[in-house]
């Protein structure tokens, strides 16, 4: 057998096609775990995979999708998770194939912060899966289908700590452009996924091959791994109660050219297909050469789960808001001791408001432990800005607790010259696919020179090399000293950050605002020091992006130095002042003192001078805390309001509902994603339930109650999971049965309820999903019934007498809708 790790990327291989579309053929019942015929009927997976062969399928997948321990609980299988991957390897290898991909599904948990699973019990999952199957030696191991990029990562970190085969990752983006759970576009889910260590990345199911097009040319577009594709055979269409994927091999095959044309070189297909799509496949793809131009992003990209900040490269200047610090910040050193992430996050979006592209975080502060704290606020940063985070510790465990959580790719900040630095630091940045900035220090302090702060530099880049890391992986810092002290030293600072651009390469930083302390207009002297050192080639500037000197210091060097084309960056920049000054009808002449500067820009943007925000009303503050899912600040700022003089009573229908309605509107517009609609709904549920404490006990009643249940033959909760918390967060009581629910349970939990939502992905279990609505009708016609879920249509929610929803807040509506109706 040829090694697939010499193919990768030379050649074009065509990969095989469904699995359960043909097992569909056998007619096997729903409950019929597809694992389980591994060691039941291995004939029939053994004729699957031939029939792939047959055709000219070279890399065929093992059947073991749902093979965690986790995901064979849900069927009673858990104690044969060995037996049952095992098997799945060796009847792949007994194909005749090529190549066998051993293959690794979802585990159906969802990880913090989005869920409640840890990231060390998921990522045991995969490790003892992975590690089964590598037992078999596959030729590769397949990740697929995953919807949530913190999974996706954790399952590509676990592989490699068990095994050096060649790992593949392959995401599952909806019609949005983006991963349904964790809502990442392809351009990000290469950049993480290349960045921990995958060998091949893609896309597979959930869209055809018409719409998977331009996320594929995305995707080759921002890496130079291959590229893995396996379209469904069109969008499915349910027809009489049965699902239809409308796609013809001819059609598939044509987009088999066009993939291949695109970048990829893995190609395959996923629901719907037969081997007769493969064959079509291999007859049109294999004729294509492989794609031998594609150069990836160029410069340095971190990312969080939702986009990226890409360093140096020619790209414009990287802003990293500097403000989540307690240096000199005691309401955020108050709040960390107290285990409160509320000051963080309002930092954070008043910073991603204010123009940043990565965001420093620092948790370093007198009785607060980093090694708890630091992962902590990660955490509730990830699903609060969509920013790339830069984590600013030299605790290595700290550094570590954080890495391990945050589901992008982190610039650490940082690594010095020390020898201990460096065997602390740089072997974290391998294993968990971050960037490291490095500082020109040691244990002998800063030199003074740029020749003697390059030395060091050079020292650690060369530990870096040895580490496993590149070039493309480092961030210089060569130290902003204060002028005040010492008038030569931004000169030295400005020679050794030129010198770092010349002779060496990699991308550079600086924290800019050092330069100005102890003096006098800071705000002029930072901004002057920003446009020099941007003439000698840095690349990033960790700064306070609400001050608007530095800002149009950014702004301008950036058109200058070319970095901004056709000037376009600074045009909008420039008529949104405008247009923001047009709104101070005469503000100069109405200042007492003339004001100007950063003073006068900051209140135009709702800034105090400090570059905090203006006060607002109590009301104000508990809409803007549920919009940001700050759970830890709600609470306090419904007693604000109700101090300020508005009955508790009228708190959730004129200050919660309203701002969840918002979000919810401003997610169906495609504004904010799935991450932030979760939080936001926690943050909603402890306002509404401090509201509550504040009630007599006869006004302490539910908006409604509610049962809601995954269908008989389905066990997918994560859809269910969160429309509960959604209705819960609007205030209704939620009776969740679960999943794999038969109508008789839900007949009995109906008794009295305003509404029954019933769930199911599988469209094997739309039956039992008919028949349960079909007896929620005769025997409880009063009570209203909405369907939803993958599998769904709302013209088959119709035809079966049933409401519809395509999505959680979706789900809110109509059974509100049915409330005051």
């Amino acid at each position: 057998m040829p090694d697939i790790r010499m193919r990768l990327g030379k050649d074009v291989l065509v990969v095989d096609g469904a699995f359960g579309t043909m097992l569909q053929r056998h007619s096997l019942p729903p409950e019929q775990a597809p694992m389980q015929l591994n060691a039941s009927a291995p004939e029939i997976v053994a004729d699957i995979h031939r029939s792939y062969v047959t055709v000219g399928a070279e890399c065929v997948t093992s059947n073991s999708f749902s093979g965690t321990r986790a995901k064979l609980a849900e069927w009673g299988l858990d104690d044969q998770v060995e037996l049952l991957n095992r098997e799945a390897v060796r009847l792949a290898k007994a194909s005749g194939a090529q190549h066998v991909l051993a293959d690794v599904g979802p585990t159906g948990l969802v990880l913090e912060p989005l869920g409640e699973a840890s990231f060390g019990y998921v990522f045991e999952l995969f490790a003892e899966q992975v590690s089964i199957l590598a037992a078999e030696q596959p030729d590769a191991i397949l990740i697929e289908t995953m919807t949530d990029i913190a999974e996706a990562r954790c399952a590509v970190l676990a592989a490699r700590s068990v095994c050096d085969l060649p790992v593949f990752v392959t995401c599952t983006f909806g019609l949005t452009g983006r991963m349904d759970l964790s809502a990442t576009d392809p351009v990000t889910a290469a950049v993480v996924l290349e960045a921990v260590g995958a060998d091949a990345v893609g896309v597979n199911c959930g869209l055809g091959p018409e719409q998977m097009l331009p996320l594929v040319e995305q995707m080759a577009e921002a890496t130079t791994l291959p590229i893995i594709v396996q379209p469904n055979a069109g969008l499915p269409k349910l027809v009489d109660g049965e699902t239809v994927f409308p796609g013809t091999p001819l059609e598939m095959a044509e987009h088999a050219s066009r993939f291949v044309d695109a970048g990829a070189s893995l190609v395959g297909s996923c629901c719907g297909s037969t081997p007769e799509f493969t064959g079509s496949i291999r007859d049109f793809a294999k004729e294509r050469p492989v794609r031998e131009d594609r150069a990836g992003l160029t410069g340095l990209a971190i990312a969080g789960p939702r986009g990226i900040a890409r360093i140096g490269g020619d790209q414009p200047l990287c802003v990293i808001g500097e403000r989540i610090n307690p240096t000199g910040r005691p309401e955020l050193a108050e709040s960390l001791r107290e285990g409160s992430m509320s000051v963080v996050r309002s930092l954070a979006l008043e910073q991603q408001q204010a123009g940043a592209h990565a965001l420093d975080v620092n948790v370093g502060a007198p009785g607060v432990d980093a090694a708890e704290t630091l992962p902590a606020a990660v955490k509730a940063l990830v699903s609060t800005s969509d920013l790339p985070l830069v984590i600013d510790s030299t605790d290595a465990a700290a550094v570590e607790a954080a890495l391990r959580v945050y589901p992008g790719r982190a610039l650490i900040n940082s690594v010095n010259g020390s020898v201990e630095s460096m065997e602390a630091l740089l072997p974290l940045a391998e294993t968990y696919g971050a960037a490291v900035v490095v500082l020109a220090l040691d244990d002998e302090g800063i030199p003074a020179t740029a020749e003697g702060r390059l030395e060091i530099v050079k020292r650690v880049r060369e530990a870096a090399h040895r580490s496993g890391l590149s070039d493309s992986d480092l961030v210089v810092d060569v130290l902003t000293m204060t002028a005040a002290t010492d008038p030569s030293a931004a000169r030295a600072t400005l020679d050794a950050l030129r010198s770092v651009s010349v002779e060496l390469g990699p991308a550079t930083v600086l924290g800019v605002s050092n330069v100005s302390h102890g003096l006098p207009g800071r705000p002029a002297l930072n901004a002057a020091f920003l446009t020099m050192a941007c003439a000698n080639g840095l690349d990033a500037a960790i700064i306070n992006p609400a001050d608007l000197e530095a800002t149009r210091a950014v702004k301008a060097s950036d058109v200058l130095l070319g970095r901004d084309e056709q000037a376009a960056a600074w045009i909008a920049w420039v008529q949104a002042e405008e247009a923001s000054a047009e709104g101070r009808a005469g503000g100069a002449a109405r200042s007492s003192a003339g004001g100007g500067g950063l003073v006068a820009d900051s209140v135009r943007r709702g800034l105090s001078e400090d570059g905090t925000p203006v006060p607002t009303t109590p009301a104000q503050a508990l809409s803007e805390a549920i919009a940001r899912g700050d759970a830890d600040a709600a609470p306090g700022l419904v007693d604000a309001v109700i101090d300020d003089g508005l009955e508790p009573g009228r708190i959730i229908g004129e200050v919660l509902t309203p701002a969840i309605q918002n979000l919810g509107d401003a997610f169906g517009r495609g504004e904010v994603f799935l991450p932030q609609l979760m939080v936001s709904a926690e943050a909603m549920k402890a306002a509404v339930a401090r509201v509550k404490e504040h009630l007599p006990d006869t006004e302490r009643r539910d908006v409604g109650r509610v049962v809601f249940a995954t269908v008989k033959g389905d066990i997918h909760s994560i859809g269910k999971d969160i429309c509960v918390s959604l209705l819960e967060s609007n205030g209704y009581a939620v009776d969740d049965l679960g999943v794999d629910v038969d109508a008789e349970a839900i007949l009995v939990a109906a008794d009295g309820v305003d509404a029954v939502c019933l769930s199911a992905l599988m469209t094997t279990s739309l039956p039992a999903m008919q028949h349960t609505v079909g007896q929620l009708a005769e025997l409880h016609p009063g009570v209203s019934v909405f369907v939803g879920g993958a599998g769904v249509t709302q013209d088959w929610a119709r035809s079966i007498g049933a409401g519809y929803a395509d999505d959680a807040p979706g789900c809110v509506r109509v059974v509100r809708e049915t409330a005051t109706e």
